[in-house]
């Protein structure tokens, strides 16, 4: 309906040229009447075509009744009285612009946190007449239904979270229950894609007493490594232990008479002469003997 009210005024004004009676003037009345009158009808006309553009979605409405069926992207010929509301199908953030949403919300300890928040959400194009005829323009659906989504989607996912596993430096299972619960509040009105939890924001005694206690479990952590060190190193010098015993055993248990009798044979054969040897009996009193020295 935006070019109706000019369409209007100029079939009405057409009436009255086309009624005035002939005069001096070089254009006839009827000729300007006509003219009036098609200028008037082709603005009607082109009230009644609509695009819809790429990303976006037509909610047609007349005198108070909202079509139910969406206009897709395209040309469309309606009603010429209808009015036709936009709204954006494509991905897009709130809050707009890159900033962030401030949420307070307690944890399960019932610590009071202030947590800035943004999302990706995107509105479904079969539920944009009923968005419409509940809530208003897209700019209203952000205002009211998606920011209320968000603030209570929030709070009932950080009121499940204690205090450590909002401060832990892996943050993706928090950011998942909030877009579990921001999800269950839009329903099926639209379609929640990714959250962001940009910072979490504590009271001063709070946040000391986490960092005191990542402290501690760090000192923790590089203690049971040095113990963990020392263990492996224990571990490494039995493991020698037994090696050793092991070697000595076999040693042990091949050293027989018979060897040790053929190893004495053979050393004496290779060594040269006029070696001192100390000849082994029976008594265990070892006789001297000076190889190859004639004596």
């Amino acid at each position: 309906m935006t070019f109706l009210p000019i369409a209007i005024v100029l079939i009405a004004l057409g009436a009255i040229v086309y009624s005035l009676p002939k005069g001096t003037a070089k254009i006839p009345t009827k000729l300007a009447g006509y003219v009036l009158w098609f200028v008037g009808v082709a603005v009607i006309f082109l009230n009644a075509v609509v695009l819809i553009g790429v990303g976006e979605v037509g909610v047609k409405h007349f005198l108070g009744n909202v079509d139910p069926r969406p206009l897709e992207q395209g040309m469309h010929f309606i009603n010429p009285l209808a009015s036709v509301e936009r709204m954006s199908v494509r991905e897009q953030s709130f809050p707009s612009g890159g900033s962030v949403e401030q949420i307070e919300a307690q944890t399960s300890e019932q610590l009071n946190l202030t947590l800035e928040v943004s999302i990706i959400y995107k509105i479904l194009g079969s539920n944009a007449p009923r968005l419409y005829e509940r809530i208003g323009s897209q700019s209203q659906i952000e205002r009211q239904f998606v920011l209320s989504a968000v603030r209570n989607g929030v709070r009932d996912a950080v009121a499940t979270k204690s205090i450590n596993e909002i401060f832990s430096p892996d943050r993706r299972d928090v950011a998942i229950a909030m877009k579990n619960e921001i999800q269950a509040k839009a329903e099926d009105r639209f379609e929640v894609d990714q959250v962001f939890l940009r910072d979490v924001q504590a009271p001063d005694r709070v946040r000391e007493a986490i960092e005191q206690k990542l402290e501690r479990e760090q000192q923790v952590a590089a203690e049971e490594f040095q113990t963990q060190i020392i263990q492996e190193r224990a571990r490494q010098q039995a493991e020698e232990a037994k090696g050793i015993a092991e070697a000595q055993r076999i040693i042990s248990e091949g050293l027989t008479n018979e060897y040790l009798t053929f190893f004495y044979i053979q050393q004496l054969a290779e060594m040269p002469e006029g070696s001192l040897v100390y000849v082994p009996t029976e008594g265990g009193i070892p006789l001297i003997r000076n190889l190859g020295g004639g004596r």
